[in-house]
């Protein structure tokens, strides 16, 4: 269990201290706000036609080839970006390194829940992403010290991410395994059938998923209103910190309490944070709010993962996170064009993209209450 919250420690140190320059570089070569959301959301969207495949093949051979397999090729791609020259470019690199996530996301969840007992499973998936985002605030703090002592030198920067990248795959080869003897079950149901519970789930994941638009618009955001290029890595910093802080809490309550209520509590702050970043036209108010985003995110993500292995049939947990992975990953696309095009309407563009994610945020938490009315939140809790 370590050694997998060390890969995401070590993969988030090497991917985040290229993400909060993608916004500024995609416009310095030729790119315009639509694309900076067309990248992301694109990319996300290829990565996702993996993942619910990649979960149901790890229910039959097991879950360290496909992580193995996953991390190995965001780790050879990503440094590629040092060498593109326009915006298609980045498009291609950015794709197949989230290809690579799309591969290892579902087997690597899985086998957190095949490690844990069912007790502590909140706090496993915490832990994973508490140093998750650890490594995504070291990474551009590195990326800020190495700009200031290199201004200009941002393709240089994106070469030396292969040092973290191998050693994430140093760290699979010796410590990753499948636990001894994990028998291939058959699921209950067949991987493509949802039961109830799952679907509603899945309801409510879509419809936050397409307001939760690339995070790059927050830098975008913070870039505009006056933070310099060469510090925007230190706002995805204080970020990246407050959603490593609040996914361990957060972890602790979903196994002490129902993980469906800690995941309505993360998603109403998330509406709440974008609610204000819609009418804040001030670097002072949007920083503390762009932390309050992130302390929501990871308020959000072990509880729902906490929720997806509970509602999983058994012998269907990788499948039943492909399924998880592949609706938020297709969201992205139309997110991330969503959020683009409303960006893109003069000085009121920002305030509407925003106002737009809060919305979403608050239909997404009404279409998880449907649990309840399902299951009672027996299954939810």
């Amino acid at each position: 269990m370590r050694a997998l919250g060390w890969t995401s420690f070590l993969t988030d140190f090497s991917s985040e201290a290229i993400y909060p320059l993608l916004p500024a570089f995609i416009r310095g070569i030729g790119g315009t706000s639509l694309e900076v959301g067309l990248v992301d959301g694109l990319a996300n969207a290829v990565a996702a036609l993996a993942r619910l495949p990649a979960g149901i093949v790890s229910d039959r051979i097991g879950r360290r080839p496909l992580v193995l397999v996953g991390y190995g090729l965001s780790a050879v791609v990503r440094p590629l970006m040092g060498f593109v020259a326009a915006p298609a470019g980045v498009l291609l690199v950015r794709a197949a390194d989230r290809l690579g996530k799309g591969i290892r996301s579902a087997p690597r969840d899985a086998l957190v829940t095949d490690l844990a007992a069912a007790e502590i499973r909140g706090r496993a998936f915490g832990h994973i992403r508490a140093l998750d985002h650890a490594g995504a605030a070291l990474g551009p703090l590195a990326a800020t010290a190495f700009l200031l002592v290199c201004p200009g030198r941002e393709r240089s920067l994106f070469l030396l991410t292969l040092l973290p990248g191998l050693a994430t795959l140093g760290v699979i080869w010796r410590f990753v395994h499948d636990p001894p003897g994990r028998p291939m079950a058959r699921p209950a149901v067949k991987p493509a059938r949802l039961t109830k519970p799952q679907a509603v789930l899945l309801g409510a994941v879509a419809v936050w998923a397409l307001g939760a638009s690339s995070e790059q618009f927050l830098l975008l955001r913070a870039g505009d209103l006056g933070v310099r290029a060469e510090l925007v890595p230190l706002v995805w910093l204080g970020v990246s910190l407050a959603k490593s802080g609040a996914a361990l809490v957060a972890g602790r309550l979903a196994d002490d309490r129902r993980p469906a209520t800690v995941l309505a509590c993360g998603w109403l702050l998330f509406a709440a944070a974008y609610a204000g970043l819609a009418v804040s036209g001030s670097l002072s108010t949007t920083l503390p709010l762009l932390v309050a985003v992130g302390v929501a995110s990871g308020f959000a993500e072990p509880a729902e993962r906490a929720l997806v292995a509970t509602l999983a049939p058994a012998g269907g947990q990788g499948g039943a996170f492909g399924w998880y992975a592949l609706v938020q990953g297709l969201m992205a696309l139309p997110a991330g064009l969503l959020a683009g095009w409303l960006w893109g309407h003069g000085a009121d563009g920002p305030g509407l993209a925003f106002a737009a994610t809060a919305v979403l945020a608050l239909a997404a938490c009404g279409l998880l209450a449907g649990l309840h009315r399902v299951t009672g939140w027996r299954t939810a809790g």
